[in-house]
């Protein structure tokens, strides 16, 4: 048997090397003009969750919330979880949505962004208790907890429909900033993308 070991190890190896049937080779997205522009499903990719993010960022620009905060002098805001209420494996891609809207709010320099990353016990107790209804002493408490005057946070959500070949799906994506002393929504705002299989 130890006869076998290298051949067979050098035989996988080349294996490995092989284009996948059919022709298809590994490409880079800068590699071919228009890569990332196409739907490869009907899923959500990082195109439409970027599209969605930056539609709610720039309507919260111009809402009363951000004036609220101008006037603040740099409140401290911390990002939560935004909630996957659609089919999609997204977890991750909501996750890293996370960093792009602290990135964002950072960058404008109206608010102190306190990242809530470092503090692994609240984040899980707000994964568990995040509801459609957010109760106000437990937004109060999570506020004091992390040293924060406001919170963003969000969902993500899907509307499906099929008929004979062909399916639409959208999707939502809400926005909201609340009060960390009263849980109150100071800002809320839905931006959507709709994807399809058509003949």
């Amino acid at each position: 048997m130890k006869q076998l070991r290298y051949p067979l190890l050098i035989l996988l190896a080349a294996a490995c090397t092989v284009p996948a049937c059919g022709g298809a080779r590994p490409v880079r997205g800068e590699d071919v003009e228009g890569f990332d522009d196409e739907a490869m499903s009907t899923g959500l990719d990082k195109r439409d969750l970027a599209k969605l993010l930056h539609e709610n960022m720039k309507t919260l620009q111009g809402s009363a919330a951000l004036k609220r905060w101008e006037k603040e002098e740099q409140p401290r805001v911390a990002v939560m979880p935004l909630r996957n209420e659609t089919s999609e494996h997204v977890d991750s891609a909501l996750e890293s949505l996370i960093s792009d809207i602290e990135t964002i709010l950072v960058n404008t320099g109206h608010v102190r962004v306190v990242s809530l990353e470092r503090q692994g016990q609240m984040i899980e107790e707000v994964r568990r208790q995040h509801s459609d209804a957010f109760d106000p002493a437990t937004v109060s408490r999570w506020g004091k907890q992390a040293g924060v005057r406001y919170f963003v946070t969000g969902k993500v959500f899907s509307a499906d429909e099929r008929h004979k070949d062909e399916r639409r799906v959208q999707y939502f994506l809400f926005l909201q900033v609340l009060d960390a002393e009263t849980g109150d929504i100071l800002f809320q705002n839905k931006t959507s993308v709709t994807k399809g299989l058509a003949r």
